[in-house]
């Protein structure tokens, strides 16, 4: 829980950095129109009213964020089952919470769209005019590109991210990286494993220095560790 409230306020902060550098790009890009000037009371009274919008963005993000890496983790495992194998792996929401996070961030910005009007009120058009004055006339153009690019980049990060898995038979172990390249080891080529200190924590280590970090993958089962131990010949390291 700790590390997924520390990626989301990464995540944040990095939006909150990043949003000047978008404005001043688009200003660039598309030069501000001649409009009516904002006071300086004004564009501080419209800054404080920006704020509502900047914590509703960020409550969408955290939802869709979450909502995405369970739907990703549930597609792995939808994606990889078999009966083939003893034992298959697949990313958890853990694993998950990175892209899901990316996906979230993007889609955010489909339902603040809608509740923008609402959220400022009677403000709406004062925010227009603040908003040509800093991004320029062509921004929404520009956000729904942007938009776009962030989708495409999302899709590719969730694709490549459902590719990794782990198969356990009897006698090997197959591991799926991302780049959807597979590794076959014997029993005996397992070097250590290591328990990480919490259920279903486990680091496997290869003779190849591969390592399979459990905590990202499910379902890991005592049973499953024991086989390994066994077939291995190697005990747990706690």
């Amino acid at each position: 829980m700790l590390e997924i409230i520390k990626s989301l306020l990464i995540a944040f902060f990095a939006v909150a950095v990043l949003l000047p550098v978008i404005r001043y790009a688009f200003r660039r890009l598309s030069p501000v129109r001649s409009l009516e000037t904002m006071t300086a009371d004004e564009v501080k009274f419209i800054q404080k009213r920006e704020l509502l919008l900047t914590i509703a963005y960020f409550f969408f993000a955290s939802v869709f964020a979450v909502f995405s890496a369970g739907m990703l983790a549930l597609l792995a495992s939808i994606l990889h089952a078999s009966k083939e194998h003893l034992h298959v792996l697949t990313p958890n929401f853990r694993a998950f919470f990175a892209p899901g996070l990316l996906i979230g961030l993007t889609l955010a910005l489909l339902p603040l769209r809608l509740v923008q009007k609402t959220l400022m009120g009677h403000d709406y058009e004062l925010y227009k005019t603040y908003l040509a004055q800093n991004e320029g006339h062509q921004s929404k153009r520009m956000y729904g590109v942007l938009l776009l690019l962030m989708l495409v980049l999302s899709g590719v990060v969730g694709w490549f991210a459902l590719r990794w898995h782990v198969t356990i038979d009897a006698e090997q172990m197959e591991v799926t990286n991302l780049l959807n390249e597979h590794r076959t080891y014997q029993m005996q080529d397992i070097q250590s494993i290591h328990y990480l200190g919490a259920e279903g924590e486990y680091l496997v280590t290869f003779d190849d220095q591969t390592n399979v970090d459990m905590r990202y993958l499910k379902p890991v089962q005592l049973e499953m560790i024991a086989m390994l131990s066994q077939q291995s010949g190697k005990r747990v390291i706690r």
